[in-house]
């Protein structure tokens, strides 16, 4: 054998054997998320320093900000693995969720009472996670058919009106138009003789800018997440109520789940205990001192006089006997069992609502400590969301 192929032979042999010695690399979990910042960002930070340490670092996340899928994208997106994980805002594919958007879809009865206030959001997670984690089989089989698994909630704090004017009577609302949210916001407008308007939220900045809407309902977060600081003169605090809770903020892709090992879905579970207290702790945060900002700033920030707040209210009581009918009529599912998951949610909602009230939450780990003991800890991780 000549030198320079006996040297070729032992270098090639050095590269081997160093290789065989190098740990295995991270597996990278692509995580896509339709916000350019804010809490959304934020908390999937914490949430990718949590995949890492509860999986001793076999798997990583990488956060695709605005970029990988948007959130019209984001359910085909997941199922079809161009993101192994999503933050999925499930009211974007009505059709395909109907179980867990009714259960969203209930969120206006937090605005009946204020003995949480502010805190709104903390409870209507733990309900949403408790209902479609451990009650509601047809949930879990929504997102199975669309290839998802979901592991994390979707909550902000409670909804307040962006308004060009001042509104807050029931003669300021009449005729104005309002961007709404969502079906019951829709109804809650139509109630007053207003005309419901359906935009992203991407295009509420230039809508009220150029009074394409009157008015805007959303979380006070949005003042800074979509820059509605600079466009929004008039803020209404107590109406009309209620909050976005449709989707999952870490909704995996179930090809991926699926050929995880127990303890490998055990550590995604505990990762998305942190991301269910993140989003919901930080966005209500962000909303507090958004809210200060808009204050700092000059803005209109007013209440609701005590007829529009009675309307409201009545309206609300109304409405939510009529939800679970809405969702059977549209797409045409039994009433009653529908019926019959409304009535486990708003019980979820009542317990929630106690507990939050009970508890004296400082931090996202306080809220994390707490959805673990009542919702996590319950959950078989070789059992939940089985392989078909």
């Amino acid at each position: 054998m000549s030198t320079r192929k006996h040297l070729a032979g032992l270098i090639g042999a050095a590269l081997v054997s160093a290789v065989a010695v190098q740990p295995a690399a991270a597996d990278t979990f692509r995580f896509a998320l339709g916000f350019p910042s804010g809490a959304p960002i934020e908390a999937a930070k914490k949430y990718a320093e949590a995949v890492q340490e509860y999986t001793d670092k076999k798997h990583r996340v990488r956060i695709f900000e605005l970029s990988l899928l948007n959130h019209s994208e984001m359910s085909e997106g997941i199922g079809k693995g161009l993101a192994d994980i999503g933050y999925l805002l499930t009211a974007y594919s009505p059709s395909d969720y109907p179980f867990s958007n009714m259960a969203a879809d209930l969120s206006m009865v937090t605005a009946l009472d204020d003995k949480i206030a502010g805190q709104e959001g903390y409870a209507y997670s733990g309900a949403m996670l408790e209902y479609i984690m451990l009650n509601c089989d047809e949930c879990q089989d929504e997102f199975s058919k669309n290839n998802q698994v979901y592991t994390s909630v979707v909550s902000t704090p409670a909804y307040v009106m962006f308004c060009n004017d001042p509104i807050d009577t029931v003669a300021a609302v009449e005729g104005k138009r309002l961007r709404t949210s969502g079906a019951p916001w829709a109804r809650w407008a139509r109630s007053f003789n207003a005309q419901p308007v359906s935009l992203p939220v991407g295009e509420v900045y230039e809508a009220l800018s150029q009074g394409v809407v009157d008015c805007a309902f959303l979380s006070p977060t949005e003042l800074t997440n979509f820059n509605l600081i600079e466009v929004v003169k008039n803020i209404t605090t107590d109406v009309p109520g209620g909050l976005y809770a449709a989707g999952g903020s870490s909704t995996l892709n179930k090809s991926k789940w699926d050929a995880f090992s127990t303890e490998e879905k055990a550590a995604f579970l505990k990762a998305g205990s942190v991301m269910a207290a993140q989003i919901t702790y930080l966005y209500q945060q962000q909303a507090t001192e958004d809210m200060k900002k808009a204050e700092a700033r000059g803005l209109n920030i007013i209440q609701a006089q005590p007829d529009l707040l009675a309307k409201s209210q009545e309206f609300i009581k109304k409405d939510l006997e009529y939800v679970p009918q809405f969702y059977a009529d549209e797409y045409k599912l039994d009433a009653e069992n529908l019926k019959g998951k409304a009535e486990v949610m708003l019980g979820l909602i009542e317990k929630w609502q106690g507990l939050i009230a009970n508890a004296n939450i400082q931090s996202a780990d306080d809220l994390r400590d707490l959805y673990w003991e009542q919702v996590y800890s319950k959950i078989d991780p070789a059992k939940y969301s089985p392989k078909k």
